[in-house]
């Protein structure tokens, strides 16, 4: 059956937003699907993370379409490889068609690119876009350098020299380098540009495996207690947890006592006379 895609704006030709070209495969048929058409698809560095897509062209000869910004809302972060068609209608077989796309990140332009094909009447043709990071001026709050490690001036985060609004994918303030919030761990970036758990600090992976309803929990259990890893839903005592002494079942002991002695998170020992200060027997 075919997939009917959602039509989002009509110019001189219709920009249609198509979704992951994956699902599309297996049903494409350019010579029938769409008329003549373009089946555009976009490839990017996953770490711009962009959450939406500037778009527009020219024909030759023919009214230019676009600029459109798709998906109009900020939903989620784009895959590289995603797509979307423009149907031209009527145009002339063997005109050049010429695709500009730029990357957005909260309404940012971060990236930019353009690609170029010739049309043919009555099928759809294939054409990549590949957008590459934008330069950063130093006027922009940027260092030079791209490497987003901080950017001057900036009330949010950095990311490839690009200042950044502080979200749950690019969480800081201050023009610290960007940080994603882990969404297992986390539910949101507060407005100290801290990913946090409801009203707490982020889930730390240590002791807990997800963030469940603003609280941290390990398994089915609330977060591990100090001494203890969350190793498989369950809080246990390990060499990790417990560097500094022994474990007595999944409780650390400091492993200085002549019934519970040991380091290194290894099973307490009990000694036969007396533990020492470096937690062996004698």
């Amino acid at each position: 059956m075919m997939r009917t895609v959602p039509e989002i704006i009509r110019w001189g030709g219709k920009l249609v937003l198509v979704g992951a070209a994956l699902l599309l495969a297996a049903c494409r048929d350019p010579a029938k699907v769409s008329g003549t058409a373009l089946y555009v698809t976009t490839q990017f560095d996953p770490t711009l993370l962009l959450t939406q897509v500037r778009v527009w062209g020219e024909v030759a000869g023919q009214p230019h379409f676009g600029p459109q910004v798709i998906p109009e809302q900020q939903e989620r972060v784009l895959h590289s490889g995603e797509t979307l068609r423009v149907l031209l209608g009527d145009v002339p077989n063997g005109v050049t068609a010429q695709v500009s796309v730029e990357g957005l990140r909260d309404n940012v332009v971060v990236a930019r690119g353009e690609s170029g094909v010739d049309i043919q009447d009555g099928y759809e043709v294939d054409v990549t876009v590949r957008l590459e990071p934008v330069g950063t001026p130093p006027t922009d709050g940027g260092t030079g350098g791209g490497d987003g490690t901080f950017c001057i001036g900036c009330e949010g985060c950095c990311i490839q020299g690009q200042c950044a609004s502080s979200t749950f994918n690019t969480c800081g303030t201050g023009g610290i380098s960007c940080v994603a919030c882990d969404p297992a761990r986390a539910t949101g970036c507060d407005q100290r540009g801290v990913c946090v758990c409801g009203a707490n600090p982020a889930c730390a992976p240590e002791t807990s495996d997800r963030c469940l309803l603003g609280m941290c929990r390990c398994g089915n259990s609330a977060a591990c207690g100090k001494g203890q890893q969350c190793v498989n839903g369950s809080c246990v005592c390990t060499s990790d947890s417990c560097p500094g002494g022994c474990c007595s079942g999944n409780t650390c002991e400091p492993g200085t006592t002549k019934d519970r002695c040991g380091k290194g998170g290894e099973s307490c020992a009990k000694c036969k006379k007396t533990c020492n200060a470096d937690g062996t027997c004698d």
